[in-house]
């Protein structure tokens, strides 16, 4: 009985040394896992520093080339309205020219008429 108690508890002990040996290639293989994974998120993480800063690099660029943009708009749209306000100048002076010159040439014709009658 001795001798079976003995075996068994080798049996024993050999039982739980290989539990014990699974356990301990079982935790580093999620330690080894776990390692991975905290080296990809790392790298993920830089990659996403890295992404960020681009994507606001461009996008500061975008926005000052936009603005740039919108003031050429707004230069060109002022000149616009200066050559408007210059034609409607020029118009206007015309009117006024082509409204008083027969006037004028009428009173001129008619003072000379009346001159050369009254001379005549």
């Amino acid at each position: 009985m001795a001798e079976e108690a003995t075996e068994q508890a080798a049996m024993l002990a050999g039982q739980v040394a290989e539990v014990r040996r699974i356990a301990e290639v079982g935790f580093t293989d999620v330690r080894g896992q776990l390692a991975l994974i905290l080296q990809q998120v790392v790298h993920g993480e830089r990659q996403h520093a890295a992404l960020a800063d681009t994507v606001a690099d461009n996008y500061r660029l975008l926005s000052e080339r936009l603005d740039e943009h919108a003031r050429s708009i707004q230069a060109a749209a002022e000149e616009r309205a200066g050559e408007r306000a210059r034609i409607q100048t020029m118009a206007d002076n015309a009117r006024r020219f082509a409204t008083w010159v027969p006037i004028v040439v009428s009173i001129l014709f008619g003072v000379a008429g009346i001159a050369l009658k009254t001379w005549a």
